[in-house]
C-alpha cells in the first residue's frame, strides 16, 4: 500500500468546496481554519499555518495555487529534521529502501548499535522491534533482541515467537522480573558475543505514571554502563490511529527517555495525519518509519513529501 493511500483524507475535496464558494477572503480563511482543526491539527498549529498563508503575497484562492502553497507550508513543518548522515537508524535500511527514502547508501563503519523502543501499552512496540530486527538482518547484521517487557504475561513470549520466525536470539526474563536485569544480561551478551545490533523492547507504560516513566531512565543508565553515550536511538512507537493524546505521550516520553525519533505503527488508512503534524511541529522529533502491516517486512521509511501529498490527495 502506498503512503498516498495510508493517510488519505477528504481534506482536498472539502477545501475545493470552500475555495469554490466565492466567499470573501476572511470567510474563506475561517472555513479553512475550522476544516484544519477537524483534521486533528492543533489550534496552535492551525493559527501558525493561517498566519503564514495570510502573509504569503503569492497566495491566490485559485484551487491549484492554494493547494500548492498549503503543501509548501505543511512540508515546511518537517524542515531541518532529516537524520544526519550516519545516524543509527538510517543505516538499517536496505539499499533499495535507502534510495526510496532519498538517502545515499552508507556504510555502517562496524559501529555497534543499541536501539530502545518505548511507548504506551498496545502501541505496537514488539512488532516494530521485530520489523527493525528483520531490516538489520537483511543487511547481514548479527542481531540480538531483548524482551524487557516483563509486566505482560505474553511480553517475552511474543518477542520470542518473532525471534524463532526470524532466527534471531532473544534474551528475556520471567513475568515480574526486573527489566533492568534483563537489559543488563542482554548487554553482556551483546558486547561479548559479536553482535552488531541490540533491539530493546520495553514494557508499555502510561505516560502519566511517573514511577513507570522513571524506569526508562534506569534502563538508559544501565546502557550507559556499557556504552557511555547511551542508546544509539530511542524510538517512540505511536499508534497512528490515536488522536490528540499522542502529543502528550511524546512530551512525557521525551522528558524521561530522550526520544530521538518516532515510528508510526498500525498505519492502515485510518491514521490521523494531523496528529503527526502536531508532534513534529511542537517536539521537533523526526518520524523515521511507518508500520504498514503485520509482516516482518511491513516497515517503510517515512517521507514528509509523500505524507503531505497524501493529506491533500484526491
Amino acid at each position: 500500500m502506498k503512503m498516498n493511500d495510508l493517510f488519505k483524507t477528504p481534506l482536498k475535496k472539502k477545501l475545493s468546496l470552500i475555495l469554490g464558494s466565492k466567499k470573501a477572503k476572511e470567510e474563506i480563511f475561517e472555513d479553512v481554519e475550522e476544516l484544519l482543526i477537524l483534521s486533528d491539527i492543533s489550534m496552535e498549529l492551525v493559527e501558525q499555518i493561517l498566519a503564514n498563508l495570510r502573509k504569503n503575497s503569492k497566495l491566490t484562492f485559485e484551487k491549484e495555487d492554494f493547494f500548492r502553497v498549503l503543501k509548501e507550508e505543511l512540508k515546511g513543518i518537517f524542515a531541518g529534521l532529516d537524520a544526519p548522515r550516519g545516524a543509527a537508524v538510517d543505516t538499517l535500511l536496505p539499499v533499495d529502501k535507502l534510495k526510496i527514502a532519498g538517502k545515499e547508501p552508507e556504510t555502517d563503519k562496524d559501529e555497534k548499535k543499541i536501539i530502545m523502543l518505548v511507548g504506551v501499552n498496545g502501541s505496537g512496540k514488539t512488532t516494530t522491534a521485530a520489523k527493525l530486527a528483520y531490516l538489520y538482518q537483511s543487511r547481514g547484521k548479527k542481531v540480538l533482541m531483548s524482551a524487557a517487557d516483563t509486566f505482560r504475561a505474553a511480553g517475552s513470549s511474543q518477542l520470542s515467537l518473532w525471534g524463532e520466525r526470524l532466527d534471531i536470539p532473544v534474551i528475556g526474563g520471567e513475568r515480574g522480573a526486573d527489566p533492568g536485569s534483563v537489559v543488563y544480561n542482554s548487554l553482556n551478551s551483546f558486547m561479548t558475543k559479536g553482535y552488531d545490533v541490540l533491539l530493546i523492547d520495553t514494557a508499555g507504560r502510561v505516560q502519566t505514571k511517573e514511577n513507570l516513566m522513571k524506569e526508562l531512565e534506569k534502563l538508559t543508565k544501565i546502557i550507559k554502563k556499557f556504552v557511555p553515550s547511551g542508546p544509539s536511538d530511542t524510538l517512540l512507537v505511536i499508534d497512528a490511529t490515536m488522536g490528540q493524546n499522542t502529543l502528550d505521550q511524546a512530551k512525557r516520553f521525551k522528558t524521561f527517555s530522550g526520544i530521538t525519533g518516532m515510528v508510526l505503527a498500525k498505519v492502515d488508512g485510518t491514521a490521523k495525519g494531523g496528529t503527526v503534524l502536531n508532534i513534529v511541529n511542537e517536539m521537533r522529533i523526526p518520524v523515521k518509519f511507518i508500520g504498514i502491516g503485520e509482516r516482518a517486512k511491513d516497515l517503510a521509511p517515512f517521507s514528509a513529501d509523500e505524507f503531505v501529498d497524501s493529506l491533500l490527495s484526491d
